[in-house]
């Protein structure tokens, strides 16, 4: 039995917020186990679920991390799930807990997977390297082992948790070792990875019997863990008790990491018998296991603890490691685990508090009884507690003896407890990750731009391998150019999974946007000016000289490119590619006469002289030139023309239509956050912002941690042949976009601060994070109505980099620059200013529909992933419901009110492209579906077949149309008094003769008579 005051902890946390409860919702269901402390931020889960990448948690502190298991602070192997035990491209390796230090990359001829192998001839691959798993400490009692695979039997009372306040991860539950006898031991064990003082980690383990026991106790680093490193040497220290062991990543001789553990214990723990334990007790990995053991002595009721210190550090930021992590190690056991773990927290206190992220309750302070706005809540708490934790911040760097190679690494996909795409740096940290964190923690987020400018240099000798592309050509490339390589690791080079040429361009720009951003945050001009200016004028340079002049269209274009839609390579004219280029070309012109530069006339020029590839019969930009109706897309491309650039474009709402109705559903998981963003901007009607808001994060969310996963299906069967990366750090990085680019509408111009402000109906009040423009903390809210902006307390607001203009000078304010709304420019001095919000939310797509935006009941169907029944009543085609079975009839219900019934003449129903066989609407008071008898309560309002009014045709399949869905429209022959609940029922699937899913609902649209 648990101890009483664990038992007091336990019901305390069942107080709190349960998801699962107020729906049905396919995805929210997987929460039934776990539970939300909103007060202190505090996650639980009650289900262990061993073996599977989904339900471990990774700590880290921006320098190193490491990933564990479900069951304690153990290494961990995946068990196969459909016979799939295997992580993503490039490595293709088996999936089990990893641990790295930021930089940490190898160097290795080539690996299972590529984009262009031929390069490999050039240029060597560069993978993260892992270290050894350092956090285990593992019991034997009984003849039985505690680690990541005990016995699942012989748990109960079972509890983990994550602080995401302090960092701390916990895990608390009963263990009958052997599973037999009447003894339970109580194991309580928490890890931290300390976010001030990089180098150091702890983990603490009390046991706690119910008998008098004895057990053994290892203390273990291990090998296992240490994929793509070389062992180089390792100790099992006689004069005090500490192992230690080094490796170096492959290839890479000048670089090495050491780990170091240094144990205590209370008085029941018996030094004297620590000992070194014999090899391939456990597995050697690649030689670096290393461990120690001592026996504990446990007195029934009387708590014993046993606390391990980790040190760690590697050549690439130290150059003298194993100094660094010996007393890393030393100092931490000489400090004690308490006094550590208070200065760690003490330092989380000062990133991720209330004031800087999103806040979703009401100004009562409670939260909305939406289940999906809670979950958005949650998020935005999560998601940058995960970003944050792989940045180094300023008090780290400062800590270390002001040690400016800490924060140069950027952030690989999935942090540093995991090597999903080979820990390789994208443009998923300057596009998707950086932004949310940037306007808010600008000192973390420059973890990013600073690797950037480490690999400036190799960036320029990247052009000198053009000879490699389609662009060899003689002198086609002059000095001064620089192009960065689409995947980097440790040296930035050109290799076949990053190319340079002839693949996605656009990085080059989206590095130079995150440059950009970092100035306007933070006000920073010299650093600007000095550093960062010149390496946007490099990439103008190069850009300037790999357009190709097209003598046919007098235009210049981008020839065999890839835009950010990996499903088309090697295009012409890329569309977003294309717009990045030009407003690269003049805003780097514009940031040149801003700092007394001279401005480049040639780009000028080449600017006015570049046209997007545009299709005037739909009205969209098309992806690239030659596309047909036939393209299927990745992920977010043309739309991100209206998210991240400053772009005037007449084309914004038909491209966002066109290309959610195109977009893949096994595309990674941040794409719909630019829909959301954009959505939200250029939307006339409805509340589509939130359902792609949702759709960006639900789907993606794995229980128990809030951890994305990149794709919406984990099964690589269904998923269309990816195994997904994860935990996501960019689709957390896509959703925390949304709140304050989204919502707010910030723009980011140099010269004003800009908002565009919209809430959604379901978000009836929204405290944003705090930001910064020019160096200045602002606090902005949302209402229904309104948004108020305030500068904050500039004793307390105020970076270091700050624009003195602004000190004590009013901040311009705009409203909705880039959609030309309003001119008006005011002032936001120390009087807070209040803004009207865009009322996008009150206006109908269709004139008198009762529906739109309402009010959900959760449905007792599921849902297929992704595919919500909020979609059906949002106000847009491109968005929709798809219930999960055909064979079923799936209902969706909008709660009407008690107060207001309308005399509904008319139903206006658009199906998408795969319309059900059979719908029916009813009216009730009382009763909610399904209904299995009949009732003076529920009133029918039409039950009939669907006809399909644009059925597929082979011929005009390849034209691009605007985006027209089937649709039926029902015109009452005598108008129907609405009831308290409105009902759609859909049954069967009339795309495919076989098929099982459930047919779409696009718009669902109760029409109210005189309309």
């Amino acid at each position: 039995m648990l101890l009483s005051s664990f038992r007091q902890a336990s019901v305390a946390l069942l107080a709190t917020t349960r998801l699962a409860l107020g729906s049905s919702s396919s995805e929210q269901e997987q929460f039934k186990d776990v539970q939300w402390d909103d007060d202190n931020w505090v996650l639980s889960a009650h289900a262990l679920d061993q073996g599977h990448y989904q339900s471990r948690l990774t700590l880290a502190n921006g320098y190193f991390g490491i990933n564990v298991a479900a069951a304690g602070p153990f290494f961990e192997v995946d068990e196969p799930v459909d016979d799939d035990v295997i992580s993503g491209w490039p490595l293709f390796s088996r999936r089990q807990t990893f641990s790295t230090i930021a930089g940490f990359w190898n160097s290795q001829p080539r690996t299972n997977g590529s984009n262009y192998p031929w390069l490999y001839q050039y240029g060597w691959e560069s993978f993260t390297a892992g270290i050894p798993h350092s956090s285990g400490l593992v019991v034997e009692a009984n003849g039985e082992l505690l680690n990541a695979s005990v016995n699942p039997d012989h748990i109960s009372d079972f509890v983990s948790s994550l602080d995401v306040k302090a960092g701390i991860a916990s895990w608390r539950y009963n263990w009958r070792p052997g599973g037999y006898g009447d003894g339970t031991i109580d194991v309580d064990f928490q890890l931290f990875v300390h976010k001030l003082h990089v180098n150091k980690a702890a983990v603490r383990l009390r046991l706690t019997a119910t008998r008098d026991a004895n057990v053994t106790v290892y203390d273990v680093l291990d090998g296992d863990c240490a994929v793509r490193s070389n062992f180089v040497d390792k100790r099992f220290e006689e004069g005090s008790p500490t192992i230690w062991s080094a490796v170096s990543p492959g290839n890479i001789t000048n670089v090495t990491a050491y780990v170091y553990s240094t144990l205590s214990g209370s008085d029941w723990v018996d030094f004297t018998t620590r000992s070194e334990v014999e090899d391939g007790f456990f597995s050697d990995g690649n030689g670096s296991t290393i461990a120690q053991s001592v026996q504990a002595e446990l007195t029934a009721f009387r708590p014993t603890e046993l606390t391990k210190f980790i040190g760690i550090a590697s050549t690439d930021a130290f150059p003298d490691p194993q100094s660094v992590a010996w007393r890393a190690s030393l100092s931490g056991a000489a400090e004690g685990y308490y006094k550590l773990l208070h200065s760690h927290i003490e330092e989380w206190e000062t990133i991720l508090t209330e004031d800087f992220v999103d806040d979703y309750r009401l100004p009562s302070g409670t939260l909305p009884d939406d289940p999906a706005v809670k979950e958005l809540h949650i998020l935005a708490r999560t998601n940058p507690f995960y970003l944050l934790s792989n940045m180094v911040g300023p008090n780290a760097v400062a800590a270390a003896g002001n040690n400016t190679r800490l924060d140069t690494y950027s952030i690989p996909v999935c942090g540093l407890g995991s090597d999903c795409y080979g820990g390789l740096i994208f443009w998923d940290a300057d596009v998707w990750m950086a932004p949310g964190v940037q306007v808010s923690h600008p000192q973390h987020a420059q973890n990013v731009i600073k690797y950037r400018v480490e690999h400036f240099e190799q960036a320029k000798r990247n052009v000198e391998t053009a000879f490699t592309s389609s662009k060899n050509e003689t002198e086609r490339f002059t000095s001064g150019g620089a192009v960065f390589p689409w995947t980097s690791g440790r040296f930035g080079n050109c290799t076949g999974t990053g190319a340079c040429f002839d693949y996605e361009y656009h990085l080059n720009g989206d590095i130079s946007l995150a440059f950009n951003n970092h100035l306007i945050i933070t006000g920073d001009a010299d650093y600007f000016n000095d550093t960062l200016l010149p390496i946007s004028n490099a990439i103008a340079h190069f850009y300037g000289q790999v357009l190709d002049f097209n003598e046919t269209s007098s235009a210049y274009e981008l020839w065999n490119a890839t835009d950010p839609d990996e499903y088309a390579n090697q295009v012409n004219n890329a569309g977003f590619t294309t717009a990045l280029i030009q407003r690269h070309f003049l805003e780097t012109n514009e940031f040149n006469s801003w700092f007394g530069r001279a401005q480049n006339t040639s780009w000028a020029d080449k600017a006015s002289k570049m046209r997007l590839p545009i299709n005037e019969k739909a009205g969209i930009i098309v992806e690239y030139t030659g596309m047909n109706g036939s393209v299927a897309v990745k992920q977010a491309d043309v739309v991100l023309v209206d998210d991240i650039l400053h772009y005037p474009n007449p084309y914004s709402l038909a491209n966002l239509d066109y290309y959610a109705a195109k977009q893949s559903l096994d595309g990674p998981a941040m794409t719909y956050s630019s829909f959301s963003v954009v959505a939200n901007e250029v939307s006339p009607s409805g509340c589509s912002s939130f359902t792609y808001h949702v759709y960006s994060s639900s789907p993606y969310v794995r229980a128990p941690w809030y951890q994305y996963s990149e794709q919406l299906l984990d099964n690589v069967e269904d998923n269309g042949g990816t195994h997904p990366a994860f935990p996501f750090l960019t689709g957390m990085g896509g959703t925390n976009r949304v709140g304050i680019f989204g919502y707010l509408g910030l723009g980011l111009y140099y010269d004003k601060l800009d908002i565009d402000p919209s809430l959604p109906p379901q978000i009836k009040y929204l405290n944003y994070r705090t930001f910064y423009w020019m160096g200045y903390g602002i606090n902005a809210t949302s209402n229904s109505t309104h948004t108020t902006l305030a500068r904050l307390p500039r004793e307390n607001y105020t970076l270091p980099s700050a624009n003195a203009t602004y000190f004590d000078k009013p901040i311009p304010v705009t409203v909705g620059t880039r959609s030309g709304r309003n001119s008006t420019i005011y002032e936001l001095g120390d009087e807070p200013l209040v803004i009207r919000n865009r009322p996008m939310g009150e206006v109908l797509t269709v004139a008198g529909n009762i529906l739109q935006c309402g009010v959900l009941v959760a449905s007792p169907q599921g849902n297929k992933p992704g595919q919500f029944p909020i979609a059906a009543i949002d106000g847009a085609e491109s968005t929709k419901w798809q219930p999960e079975f055909s064979n079923i009839t799936s209902y969706i219900t909008v709660d009407l009110g008690e107060s207001t019934f309308y005399r509904v003449s008319k139903l206006v129903m658009d199906w998408g492209n795969q319309p059900p066989s059979h719908f029916e609407v009813y009216f009730t008071n009382t009763t909610l579906p399904p209904f299995s008898t009949p009732s003076e309560d529920v009133r029918i309002v039409t039950s009939r077949s669907v006809d399909i009014s644009a059925p597929w045709d082979p011929v005009t399949a390849y034209e691009i149309k605007t985006y027209i869905g089937n649709q039926t429209n029902v015109s009452l022959q005598e108008s129907v008094w609405s009831g308290r609940y409105a009902h759609l029922g859909v049954k069967g699937n009339q795309f495919s003769d076989n098929a099982t899913d459930g047919g779409t609902v696009a718009e669902w649209s109760l029409v109210q008579e005189g309309y």
